[in-house]
Protein backbone atom coordinates (compact mmCIF):
# COMPACT_ATOMS: atom_id res chain seq x y z
CA UNK A 1 0.00 0.00 0.00
CA UNK A 2 1.31 3.45 -0.94
CA UNK A 3 1.67 5.79 2.04
CA UNK A 4 -0.66 8.24 0.27
CA UNK A 5 -3.41 5.67 -0.23
CA UNK A 6 -6.50 5.77 1.94
CA UNK A 7 -7.78 2.63 3.61
CA UNK A 8 -11.14 1.57 2.17
CA UNK A 9 -13.04 -1.39 3.61
CA UNK A 10 -16.29 -2.81 2.21
CA UNK A 11 -18.31 -5.31 4.25
CA UNK A 12 -21.42 -7.12 3.01
CA UNK A 13 -24.22 -7.63 5.50
CA UNK A 14 -27.48 -9.56 5.48
CA UNK A 15 -30.16 -7.70 3.58
CA UNK A 16 -33.75 -8.37 4.60
CA UNK A 17 -35.91 -7.10 1.73
CA UNK A 18 -39.18 -7.18 3.70
CA UNK A 19 -37.79 -5.62 6.88
CA UNK A 20 -38.92 -2.12 7.87
CA UNK A 21 -36.73 0.67 6.51
CA UNK A 22 -35.70 1.82 10.01
CA UNK A 23 -34.50 -1.70 10.84
CA UNK A 24 -32.44 -1.91 7.64
CA UNK A 25 -30.98 1.54 8.31
CA UNK A 26 -29.88 0.36 11.75
CA UNK A 27 -28.31 -2.80 10.28
CA UNK A 28 -26.44 -0.55 7.83
CA UNK A 29 -25.18 1.65 10.65
CA UNK A 30 -23.96 -1.39 12.58
CA UNK A 31 -22.21 -2.73 9.50
CA UNK A 32 -20.57 0.68 8.89
CA UNK A 33 -19.24 0.66 12.46
CA UNK A 34 -17.87 -2.85 11.91
CA UNK A 35 -16.19 -1.62 8.70
CA UNK A 36 -14.73 1.27 10.71
CA UNK A 37 -13.14 -1.20 13.14
CA UNK A 38 -11.56 -3.16 10.29
CA UNK A 39 -10.41 0.06 8.62
CA UNK A 40 -8.73 1.30 11.82
CA UNK A 41 -6.76 -1.95 12.06
CA UNK A 42 -5.75 -1.73 8.39
CA UNK A 43 -4.77 1.96 8.76
CA UNK A 44 -2.61 1.10 11.79
CA UNK A 45 -0.92 -1.68 9.83
CA UNK A 46 -0.22 0.66 6.89
CA UNK A 47 0.74 3.85 8.74
CA UNK A 48 1.71 2.79 12.26
CA UNK A 49 0.10 3.43 15.64
CA UNK A 50 -1.52 6.76 16.40
CA UNK A 51 -3.14 8.47 19.39
CA UNK A 52 -6.61 8.17 17.91
CA UNK A 53 -6.57 4.36 17.66
CA UNK A 54 -9.21 3.03 20.00
CA UNK A 55 -11.41 6.13 19.61
CA UNK A 56 -15.05 5.73 18.66
CA UNK A 57 -16.76 6.84 15.50
CA UNK A 58 -19.16 9.74 16.09
CA UNK A 59 -21.17 12.15 13.95
CA UNK A 60 -20.93 15.93 13.92
CA UNK A 61 -23.90 18.33 13.96
CA UNK A 62 -24.42 17.82 10.21
CA UNK A 63 -24.31 14.03 10.55
CA UNK A 64 -20.85 13.61 9.02
CA UNK A 65 -18.71 10.88 10.61
CA UNK A 66 -15.51 11.68 12.48
CA UNK A 67 -13.15 10.05 14.92
CA UNK A 68 -14.20 11.13 18.41
CA UNK A 69 -12.00 13.29 20.59
CA UNK A 70 -9.03 13.73 18.26
CA UNK A 71 -8.80 16.90 16.21
CA UNK A 72 -5.75 15.62 14.35
CA UNK A 73 -7.34 12.28 13.43
CA UNK A 74 -7.59 11.54 9.72
CA UNK A 75 -10.67 12.22 7.65
CA UNK A 76 -13.20 9.37 7.69
CA UNK A 77 -16.13 8.57 5.38
CA UNK A 78 -18.78 5.87 5.68
CA UNK A 79 -21.50 4.50 3.44
CA UNK A 80 -24.19 1.87 3.72
CA UNK A 81 -26.87 0.66 1.37
CA UNK A 82 -28.84 -2.54 0.93
CA UNK A 83 -26.43 -5.34 1.78
CA UNK A 84 -23.18 -3.36 1.75
CA UNK A 85 -21.38 -1.05 4.18
CA UNK A 86 -18.09 0.74 3.78
CA UNK A 87 -15.61 2.86 5.68
CA UNK A 88 -12.67 4.85 4.36
CA UNK A 89 -9.95 6.50 6.42
CA UNK A 90 -7.75 9.04 4.66
CA UNK A 91 -3.98 8.81 4.54
CA UNK A 92 -2.11 11.06 7.01
CA UNK A 93 -2.43 14.70 5.98
CA UNK A 94 -5.02 14.08 3.26
CA UNK A 95 -7.59 16.90 3.40
CA UNK A 96 -10.70 14.88 2.56
CA UNK A 97 -12.14 11.63 1.35
CA UNK A 98 -15.59 10.38 0.37
CA UNK A 99 -17.15 7.01 -0.48
CA UNK A 100 -20.59 5.90 -1.59
CA UNK A 101 -22.35 2.75 -2.82
CA UNK A 102 -25.71 1.80 -4.30
CA UNK A 103 -27.23 -1.52 -5.41
CA UNK A 104 -27.12 -2.02 -9.17
CA UNK A 105 -30.91 -2.40 -9.25
CA UNK A 106 -31.69 0.77 -7.28
CA UNK A 107 -35.20 2.12 -7.79
CA UNK A 108 -34.09 5.68 -8.64
CA UNK A 109 -32.29 4.89 -11.89
CA UNK A 110 -35.01 6.36 -14.21
CA UNK A 111 -34.90 9.68 -12.32
CA UNK A 112 -31.10 9.76 -12.55
CA UNK A 113 -31.24 9.07 -16.31
CA UNK A 114 -33.79 11.83 -16.79
CA UNK A 115 -31.75 14.39 -14.87
CA UNK A 116 -28.56 13.40 -16.71
CA UNK A 117 -30.39 13.99 -20.01
CA UNK A 118 -31.32 17.50 -18.83
CA UNK A 119 -27.79 18.37 -17.71
CA UNK A 120 -26.04 16.80 -20.71
CA UNK A 121 -24.15 14.35 -18.48
CA UNK A 122 -25.87 11.43 -20.23
CA UNK A 123 -23.89 12.30 -23.38
CA UNK A 124 -20.56 11.67 -21.68
CA UNK A 125 -18.74 8.48 -22.78
CA UNK A 126 -20.16 6.12 -20.17
CA UNK A 127 -19.35 2.55 -21.13
CA UNK A 128 -21.93 0.38 -19.40
CA UNK A 129 -25.53 0.27 -18.22
CA UNK A 130 -24.49 1.13 -14.66
CA UNK A 131 -23.62 4.70 -15.64
CA UNK A 132 -26.53 6.45 -13.85
CA UNK A 133 -25.39 4.90 -10.56
CA UNK A 134 -21.74 5.60 -11.33
CA UNK A 135 -22.76 9.25 -11.81
CA UNK A 136 -24.81 9.32 -8.59
CA UNK A 137 -22.22 7.56 -6.41
CA UNK A 138 -19.42 9.76 -7.75
CA UNK A 139 -21.37 12.88 -6.81
CA UNK A 140 -22.32 11.50 -3.40
CA UNK A 141 -18.70 10.65 -2.62
CA UNK A 142 -17.77 14.28 -3.39
CA UNK A 143 -20.58 15.58 -1.17
CA UNK A 144 -19.18 13.47 1.65
CA UNK A 145 -15.62 14.62 0.97
CA UNK A 146 -16.72 18.26 1.12
CA UNK A 147 -18.94 17.71 4.18
CA UNK A 148 -21.74 19.81 2.77
CA UNK A 149 -25.39 19.04 2.23
CA UNK A 150 -26.37 17.42 -1.04
CA UNK A 151 -28.98 19.01 -3.25
CA UNK A 152 -31.69 16.89 -4.84
CA UNK A 153 -30.03 14.47 -7.25
CA UNK A 154 -26.77 16.43 -7.25
CA UNK A 155 -27.95 19.22 -9.55
CA UNK A 156 -25.21 21.62 -8.42
CA UNK A 157 -22.42 19.10 -9.01
CA UNK A 158 -21.21 18.28 -12.50
CA UNK A 159 -19.44 15.33 -14.03
CA UNK A 160 -16.86 16.97 -16.29
CA UNK A 161 -14.96 13.98 -17.63
CA UNK A 162 -15.44 10.22 -17.88
CA UNK A 163 -12.46 7.93 -18.44
CA UNK A 164 -12.30 4.62 -20.23
CA UNK A 165 -13.73 1.52 -18.58
CA UNK A 166 -10.90 -0.69 -17.32
CA UNK A 167 -10.81 -4.48 -17.52
CA UNK A 168 -11.58 -4.73 -13.80
CA UNK A 169 -14.78 -2.67 -14.11
CA UNK A 170 -13.41 0.65 -12.85
CA UNK A 171 -14.20 3.95 -14.51
CA UNK A 172 -12.63 7.21 -13.38
CA UNK A 173 -14.71 10.37 -13.49
CA UNK A 174 -13.99 14.01 -12.71
CA UNK A 175 -16.56 15.89 -10.62
CA UNK A 176 -16.78 19.64 -10.07
CA UNK A 177 -18.16 20.22 -6.59
CA UNK A 178 -20.53 22.73 -4.98
CA UNK A 179 -17.45 24.73 -4.00
CA UNK A 180 -16.00 24.67 -7.53
CA UNK A 181 -13.32 22.19 -6.51
CA UNK A 182 -12.42 19.37 -8.87
CA UNK A 183 -12.32 15.77 -7.62
CA UNK A 184 -11.11 12.61 -9.29
CA UNK A 185 -13.45 9.77 -8.38
CA UNK A 186 -13.06 6.05 -9.01
CA UNK A 187 -16.28 4.16 -9.73
CA UNK A 188 -16.56 0.37 -9.90
CA UNK A 189 -19.24 -2.25 -10.30
CA UNK A 190 -18.47 -5.05 -7.84
CA UNK A 191 -21.04 -7.82 -7.56
CA UNK A 192 -24.47 -6.32 -6.87
CA UNK A 193 -23.24 -2.81 -6.07
CA UNK A 194 -21.76 0.27 -7.65
CA UNK A 195 -19.04 1.76 -5.46
CA UNK A 196 -17.28 5.12 -5.66
CA UNK A 197 -14.48 6.82 -3.77
CA UNK A 198 -12.62 10.09 -4.19
CA UNK A 199 -9.06 9.50 -5.36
Amino acid sequence: MDLLDPVIIWLPFAHEPDAPRAHMRELGRQASRAAFGVAVAAWKSAHGPSAWHGAALEHDAQGAPRIAGHRAAPFVSIAHTRGLAGCAIAAPGAPSLGIDAEPVHASGIPALRSLAEETGEARLPWNDDAWPLRLWCAKESVVKAERIGADALGRSLRIEHVGALSDDGKQNVVVRSHRDRVFAVVTAVVGDHVRAWTA
